[in-house]
């Protein structure tokens, strides 16, 4: 399914995907709010790794995050 306006995608195990906004998750959760207003641009994440950071340190549920660029609709 195509997301309606969705600024992020959650890539759960089994192949799911879930749909979001990040005003939303940045105001229900403090840390959704960090990694949406602090973190830099892609660029800055590192080099030659597609702008993949390792997010295992936050707990369990976070496993690594990808920037991509998306088109608007």
């Amino acid at each position: 399914r195509a997301p309606l306006c969705a600024d992020v995608v959650f890539q759960l195990q089994g192949g799911h995907r879930v749909f979001a906004h990040r005003v939303y998750l940045a105001t229900a959760c403090s840390r959704f709010y960090d990694l949406f207003t602090l973190e830099g641009p892609p660029e800055t994440l590192g080099e030659g790794d597609g702008g993949t950071r390792d997010l295992s340190s936050w707990g369990r549920g976070f496993l690594s995050l990808r920037w991509e660029p998306v088109a608007d609709p």
